[in-house]
């Protein structure tokens, strides 16, 4: 198995020319598929390009842009991306992995006409029936012998294997550090009854605590969210919610200060709730029509407890928005129905509302009083992704969580019983696994198996199975090793 590593840890950022370079580059992609070549805004952004891009090859004796680990480089600094850029590169990014592609290589002197040139062959190319080899070739005959067409193989990142001792101490570190945000939680929600104002200090030490987790192995306290069955799923649910946002939030490169910003805004998402009814949110049976007109106003309650319970700052005011928003679907659907001008929800708000629907789906509490199983939940949330969901956030959500979730309970093809620890990026459909037991009952020393070994390969998953029905609490094999 390899060893979590934080790629970013000691890497130089980029300026902010080198920032709007790689801004416009897949800006220039987007723009150059839906107009002509002689488009007046085409050709504006591609000179304005062309100077800048001028002038940084001629500092750093060319220019190589890069996706290492889905972090962004333009030569060896790191770029973060903001709303506008992750929208910008998103479906690029999509078709490149598709292709294999890692990055672009600008070697020589390059011309204008050759950039422009680029530009159009690269946005005429299909994810369908191309590839990096075909698209090497297409280059040499556009002319274009000083651009290169990096393999995104030879982006790979090794790392080292990791002991099981390793691995074991990072379970123990990430239980820690979840128990002690779902502290910070259940403070939060008893000062906020009392009308008290929130201790925004420690809640931020918390979560610098989930994000160091995060970045450096984000598997264990994925596996943390597969307990379904705390004692009081408030607590759980925002704590779980603030892991995967984060894992997000990584993945899309954000910098530790919208980390930050992002885990205070999915921690108190659902501060609204406890303005709302003790029964209605324990409510046993299916919400009537009156139950869910009390429901759907926790989003603008929890926005105003916020306003009024911190001091205001960056992190407030994110907190607010994203608790508003929270349940606001692509289409403008949802709630609350606001009579302002009609404006898409922020990312913060939409990476929330996709690890808030998934995690209420696969806890089976409150809105949907069944839990479904990770796989099942995937499928729904693809189905309503044009009217609910970001299309680009949602597959990256499911790529995170992957084919077997952490914390997972699966059968193996060997008839053995095996709870899932976390995926191989290099073959998610065979993960790092305890095997706890088999048919004939549960081992009393479960075993570590990694089923992309080679000692492991005649072992393989054949499906999820629920923990209720061969009578397992998965607790026992989270929080225990």
């Amino acid at each position: 198995m390899n060893e979590p590593t934080n790629l970013t840890e000691n890497i130089k950022p980029a300026a902010r020319n080198e920032i709007k370079l790689l801004y416009d580059f897949f800006g220039l992609f987007k723009t150059a598929r839906i107009v002509s070549e002689n488009n007046a805004t085409y050709v504006g952004k591609l000179v304005n390009f062309f100077k800048l891009f001028q002038v940084l090859k001629e500092e750093q004796d060319g220019i190589t842009f890069k996706i290492i680990s889905d972090h962004f480089f333009l030569n060896d600094k790191l770029v973060h991306f903001d709303d506008k850029g992750l929208s910008g590169a998103g479906g690029v990014v999509s078709e490149w992995k598709i292709l294999g592609i890692g990055g672009v290589r600008f070697a020589g002197e390059i011309t204008l006409d050759e950039l422009g040139k680029f530009f159009r062959f690269m946005a005429e190319i299909k994810p369908v029936g191309e590839n990096l080899d075909t698209v090497h070739e297409d280059l040499k005959t556009h002319g274009l012998a000083n651009i290169e067409i990096l393999s995104s193989r030879d982006m790979e990142v090794p790392t080292p294997e990791v002991s099981e001792e390793t691995r074991q101490r990072f379970r123990k570190m990430a239980r820690v550090t979840f128990f002690r945000a779902m502290s910070v939680v259940e403070e939060t929600l008893v000062d906020t009854v009392r009308d008290k104002d929130i201790n925004i200090a420690k809640t931020k030490r918390v979560v610098h605590g989930l994000i160091d987790h995060v970045t450096r192995d984000a598997s264990s306290l994925l596996e943390l969210t597969a307990i379904k069955d705390f004692d009081d799923y408030t607590y759980a649910h925002s704590t779980n919610v603030c892991v995967y946002a984060l894992t997000v939030g990584v993945r899309l490169s954000l910098d530790r200060p919208r980390l930050s910003q992002l885990g205070m805004t999915a921690l108190f998402h659902d501060l609204g709730k406890i303005k709302l009814p003790a029964d209605l949110i324990r409510k046993p049976e299916a919400f009537d029509e009156d139950d869910w007109v009390q429901m759907q106003l926790h989003p603008m309650l929890g926005a105003k407890t916020i306003l009024r319970n911190l001091k205001f700052d960056a992190h407030a005011a994110r907190a607010a928005r994203g608790a508003m928003e929270h349940h606001i679907n692509r289409d403008f659907t949802g709630y609350p129905q606001l009579r302002l001008e009609k404006r898409p929800p922020n990312l913060f708000s939409k990476i929330i509302t996709i690890v808030d629907a998934f995690d209420a789906l696969t806890s089976g509490r409150v809105y949907i009083k069944k839990r479904i199983e990770p796989d099942e939940v995937f499928k729904k949330m693809r189905f309503q992704m044009q009217v609910k969901f970001d299309p680009f956030l949602l597959k990256l959500f499911n790529d995170i969580i992957g084919i077997y979730p952490s914390g997972s309970l699966v059968l193996l093809s060997s008839n053995e019983i095996a709870m899932i620890l976390t995926n191989n990026e290099t073959d998610k459909a065979r993960p790092l696994v305890k095997i706890i037991g088999n048919r004939d009952g549960l081992f009393a020393r479960p075993s570590w198996a990694d089923l992309a070994s080679e000692e492991h390969r005649h072992r393989r998953v054949i499906r999820i199975i629920d923990p209720e029905r061969y009578n397992i609490d998965i607790k026992d094999f989270i929080l225990k090793d």
